[in-house]
């Protein structure tokens, strides 16, 4: 039994060692295919690369904006009290408050140019609303006016939260 089976292997081995006739061809058609198959995956590659990029960018900008929105309120709050308390200096209080609510709508609107569209228009709305906000407290307005401009930018700081993506 091992005899024949060694032969049939012999055999096999033996039938594989005699030439092929003809001439290789390139199949064309196949080539063409395979490197559509290439460019296709690398620009998938680089798309999906982008998209992260992208994505990464967005939530950093995100981040940058809560942190520093989170600022602006301080700065804000600080004057809404020195204001309640009646304090010496409820006007310098009030600059630093102009101040940030400025630089806060400047930065926002900034932003917004390199945001997908919904975001970026909630930028721009929160940006409006701060700089309305600090002409109020620069003019001197108090109460219901300037609690209606600061909840409405508590609600837009809070839309954009809600936009954007969290990692």
């Amino acid at each position: 039994m091992v005899g024949a089976a060694a032969l049939i292997a012999l055999g096999l081995v033996a039938g594989c060692s005699a030439p092929l006739e003809g001439r290789p061809e390139e199949n064309r058609a196949q080539a063409a295919e395979y490197a559509e198959e290439v460019t296709s995956s690398r620009e998938a590659a680089s798309s999906s690369q982008k998209a992260a990029d992208e994505l990464a960018a967005l939530e950093a900008e995100c981040a940058l904006f809560l942190a520093r929105a989170g600022e602006t309120i301080d700065a804000y709050n600080a004057f809404i009290d020195a204001a309640n308390a009646d304090a010496a200096d409820i006007g310098a209080k009030a600059a630093l408050a102009v101040g940030a609510l400025r630089s806060a709508a400047d930065r926002a609107e900034e932003a917004s140019t390199a945001l997908p569209p919904d975001l970026g228009g909630l930028f721009v709305d929160y940006a409006t609303t701060y700089r309305d906000l600090a002409a109020a407290v620069d003019s001197g307005e108090r109460g219901d006016d300037l609690n209606t401009l600061a909840g409405r930018g508590d609600e837009l700081r809070d839309s954009i939260r809600a936009a954007c993506p969290t990692s």
